[in-house]
């Protein structure tokens, strides 16, 4: 039994194909992570005023403060905040 190398327009073909889904897959995370900030912002919206107006964004200082006031928080804010939990 043998085996033939594979022809280079071959490889070539298949490194282009690989690459393609690279980008695609990194296009559908960019996406996907925007989605998720925007459904944040509409979930945590009031509570992010009623609570941490005063928290200027940068540097995981508005997280903290919905973490600290977690009990007091809208019940999609909560789940958004639990979702978010570690990241």
């Amino acid at each position: 039994m043998s085996f033939s190398r594979p022809s280079i327009a071959f490889v070539r073909s298949a490194l282009a194909a690989a690459c393609l889904i690279g980008t695609f897959a990194l296009l559908l995370s960019r996406v996907s992570a925007q989605d998720m900030r925007s459904e944040a912002r509409q979930a945590c919206k009031a509570d992010y005023s009623r609570l941490c107006s005063g928290i200027s964004p940068g540097g995981g200082r508005v997280r903290k403060c919905l973490n600290d006031n977690f009990d007091v928080l809208s019940e999609g804010c909560k789940r958004i905040v639990s979702a978010t939990a570690g990241k």
